[in-house]
């Protein structure tokens, strides 16, 4: 995992680099939804910028006989001790109400499951003001591992989100974890399983219904 000092080190690149990101994909808070207009360009400029600034920075890798490979976990990687870690970036405006998604359960799982991985860094970038002139930014990046309370998992959509408006409230940015990995795949399962119970549940309301129609023609 990352040291404070790294996770320090990346914020302050990724702050410095922000206004002219913005800047150059022309960001513009008066469009309908803006995070999701600008969100993709933005991360992948910051992502150039920072790959081209520091080697210790790269792109994600693709891997030979793995097709296109679009959409992986990571949008950057970071390099300490010859170790990459995999970083998401999240840009959005004026966030704190909502549940973006943040990775693939199934993938998230596998990966630590098989130690291909010992962490999760989301890196969110929150994007505030109300024109072109007054942009400011706050950014947050956080293992997602630490945050599990944090999250809901939507069983049918394969998708871990983020819990905004209580991530938001608890945020510290100086508190020390240290959850094994055990403590993590017991959280992990604790989800899973209610995750699961609650989609049968809607499955079941759902065909309940279906048949009360079905019932009117026989």
């Amino acid at each position: 995992m990352l040291c404070k000092s790294d996770l320090e080190y990346i914020l302050l690149k990724t702050k410095d680099l922000l206004p002219e990101c913005l800047t150059e994909v022309g960001f513009n808070p008066t469009v309908k939804e803006p995070g999701h207009s600008y969100g993709e360009s933005v991360e992948e400029l910051l992502v150039n910028k920072l790959v081209d600034q520091d080697d210790q920075f790269l792109s994600p890798i693709k891997k030979k006989g793995y097709g296109k490979q679009t959409r992986k976990m990571e949008d950057l990687l970071y390099t300490k001790s010859l170790i990459k870690y995999l970083i998401n970036i999240k840009l959005g405006y004026e966030k704190g109400n909502g549940q973006p998604n943040m990775v693939s359960f199934n993938r998230l799982l596998t990966s630590y499951h098989f130690n291909e991985i010992d962490s999760y860094y989301i890196l969110i970038v929150n994007v505030l003001g109300k024109t072109k002139d007054n942009l400011t930014t706050s950014e947050y990046i956080f293992n997602l591992f630490d945050y599990l309370d944090y999250v809901n998992y939507n069983y049918g959509t394969g998708q871990i989100m983020l819990k905004e408006k209580s991530f938001f409230a608890d945020y510290d940015s100086n508190k020390y974890f240290s959850n094994t990995k055990k403590d993590i795949m017991i959280k992990l399962s604790k989800i899973a399983n209610e995750a699961f119970l609650s989609h049968m549940k809607l499955k079941e309301t759902q065909h309940k219904k279906k048949q009360e129609i079905f019932n009117e023609y026989r």
